[in-house]
């Protein structure tokens, strides 16, 4: 009977533990464009595909607004998203991610991963725009270049 007890306080105490969850904040920044004028289709896709694939990870999501820039910033840290970062880290972000989408065509997107208690850049993916078929499977490839920095938080 003790041996029941013991097992069935381990398994609640196991079930209410909190899970915890990273906290993340993105921004999508597209260069490439006229000053005025709405965001291109695919830096919608790459937004939502952010969105839906830090979700399905299990982490807590926020974002920015699109940013449009004139050039693509150099490799490090982008002076145009400080605000953004700043809000990020006062909001509780653990992560920050930022999506430079390079038009025209062929698109490349850098997505860049940093941690909000130092800015540091903890990692650099870029993924090159490959002719899709479809619109699925382009939402498909960029869902899968996401998770490659989705899975590694922690």
């Amino acid at each position: 009977m003790k041996k029941h007890l013991i097992y069935g306080l381990i398994l609640v105490i196991f079930c209410v533990a909190p899970l915890s969850a990273t906290n993340v904040s993105f921004l999508v920044m597209e260069t490439g464009l006229p000053k005025d004028g709405p965001s291109s289709p695919y830096t919608i896709m790459w937004e939502n595909g952010l969105m839906d694939v830090f979700f399905e990870y299990g982490h807590i999501v926020s974002n920015s607004p699109i940013m449009r820039i004139f050039q693509k910033p150099l490799d490090g840290f982008p002076d145009e998203a400080e605000r953004d970062f700043d809000d990020a880290k006062e909001g509780g972000m653990r992560y920050f991610v930022i999506a430079i989408v390079e038009h025209p065509i062929p698109y490349k997107v850098s997505l860049r991963l940093f941690n909000t208690s130092s800015q540091e850049m903890l990692r650099e993916l870029v993924y090159t725009y490959k002719t899709p078929k479809t619109e699925k499977e382009e939402n498909d490839n960029i869902k899968k270049a996401v998770a490659e920095i989705a899975a590694r938080l922690k």
